[in-house]
């Protein structure tokens, strides 16, 4: 057992996932340990044309832990070649997937410091030598990630239409707060037409889309959560046979997530899951974290 912090992987769940998802993951992997060696070698430059391929090619096809992976190594080529912005740049997007992989995010936490101070001494000596330099213009991360949102859609936007959508990979975070272990990770695809804003007099059409398939993954990852842990029921202690759901969608971003804040029951309807549902709604309202939660919450 692990702290009251520890979590629960898994890999991504195959329901929705395309034909050539865990091919292609597969092989994304092993590109990663190529720029790797070459990376040992301290040939940067083709360890970063190998990890920039990664990126362009697989990015909304494959595990989102291999993307911030691949952005966080490649932040590393870009320090050493001194190409500083680029850096910070791919570590805030590493950063972003850092529920999936902790020691990735201490990574590029380490490398956006080191990146940073790098351009702050850069602009201590201008400015030492220059009084009138004015400094370099203001990073503005929330526009950064706006771009790189962008820039990531782009080439999943031509497959909203398709007879065979795209997918995209996804992660499904079930949080059960004061509990060990507290979040169990997993990972799924959702159709690349609900990671973008519904289009204007579509509302209605895709909210009744991205419920259904909220709750469709929630019950179809169900069976893999109880074989995770030997659960007990929130309210008596028992062991628990089912779940009560309270999922949050943030579908339609850079880093799509289903943050599922659940608790085990002896039973899905009775009294214990009365009692939980109360206890579930009175955290919705009054817990701070709850409520700031970014995303749809989806009633079950």
């Amino acid at each position: 057992m692990g702290s009251a912090n520890s979590t629960l992987d898994s890999p991504p769940g195959s329901a929705h996932a395309g034909p050539t998802f865990f091919a292609d993951n597969a092989k994304a992997l092993e590109i990663k340990e190529a720029a790797n060696a070459l990376f040992r070698a301290k040939d940067y430059q083709k360890a970063l044309d190998l990890y920039s391929s990664i990126i362009n090619q697989y990015d909304d096809r494959v595990m989102l832990a291999t993307i911030a992976i691949a952005r966080c190594n490649r932040a590393a080529c870009y320090l050493n070649l001194e190409q500083y912005q680029n850096c910070i740049d791919d570590c805030n997007i590493s950063l972003l997937f850092q529920t999936f992989n902790p020691n990735v995010a201490e990574k590029a936490k380490f490398r956006l410091a080191k990146a940073t101070k790098a351009l702050d001494d850069i602009d201590a000596e201008k400015k030492a030598a220059d009084p009138s330099y004015p400094g370099r213009p203001k990073y503005d991360v929330a526009e950064r990630m706006r771009e790189q949102m962008r820039e990531s859609s782009a080439s999943s936007a031509k497959f909203q239409n398709a007879d065979t959508e795209e997918h995209r990979p996804f992660g499904y975070v079930v949080r059960m707060k004061d509990h060990d272990p507290e979040y169990v990770h997993m990972r799924d695809m959702v159709p690349a037409s609900l990671t973008f804003k519904a289009p204007q007099g579509g509302e209605a059409a895709y909210a009744t889309r991205r419920d259904a398939f909220v709750k469709r993954i929630v019950l179809s990852h169900e069976p893999e959560l109880m074989q995770k842990h030997p659960w007990k029921c929130f309210n008596c202690g028992k062991t628990a046979t089912a779940w009560i759901h309270s999922p949050v969608a943030n579908l339609a971003s850079f880093y799509p997530i289903i943050k599922d804040y659940a608790r085990p029951v002896c039973e899905r309807e009775g009294s214990c899951a009365t009692i939980t549902r109360t206890a579930m709604e009175k955290a919705d309202r009054e817990d701070p974290e709850i409520s700031r939660e970014a995303g749809v919450r989806i009633k079950m």
